[in-house]
């Protein structure tokens, strides 16, 4: 058995001499926050779209903060990516950060970053870009939505807060 004192890669680079420079999404990059608040209606059908906010293809995001109203038997609900209204708004991947929700009890703001196992803890230093399988970064805005797989039967309310690094 060894003790071991292993480094990551950009804390091997600041020991280097001369240093070099590790990419600002990594380490010392400009924190944002997009936030959204959407209403559900009772008469929303399974498979409706709550886009939430619009985050930068190139962006590492760090948090995703979902609270929300009882929805009485909305029992599934996908937090994932989609194009933007400017790009055709298709789906790029339903449930990239995570899948079948329970929203019918309300929620104090809860973390839904890594609860998809695409979005796992391995995947922590990867870009939004990265995380969809892009073979590179598009350089456009995606929507960052809830989508419903059993919508319930009561209006509520839906808050989201994204936080990211650039």
């Amino acid at each position: 058995m060894a003790v071991a004192n292993t480094k990551r890669t950009f804390i091997t680079n600041a020991d280097a001499d001369p240093k070099v420079l590790t990419s600002d999404y990594i380490s010392k990059g400009t924190l944002y926050e997009a936030v959204g608040t959407v209403e559900v209606a009772a008469a929303d059908d399974d498979g409706s779209v709550y886009r939430m906010v619009r985050v930068p293809s190139n962006a590492r995001i760090t948090s995703i903060l979902t609270g929300c109203d009882a929805i009485t038997l909305g029992t599934s609900y996908h937090l994932g990516v989609y194009q933007t209204a400017a790009n055709g708004g298709a789906v790029v991947d339903a449930d990239v950060f995570a899948s079948a929700v329970d929203l019918s009890s309300a929620l104090v703001f809860t973390e839904h970053m890594l609860e998809a196992t695409a979005t796992d803890i391995d995947k922590v230093e990867k870009r939004l870009w990265e995380l969809l399988a892009l073979a590179a970064d598009s350089m456009r805005d995606y929507d960052i939505c809830w989508t419903s797989v059993t919508n319930g039967t009561a209006a509520g309310t839906i808050a989201t807060k994204v936080k990211y690094v650039i």
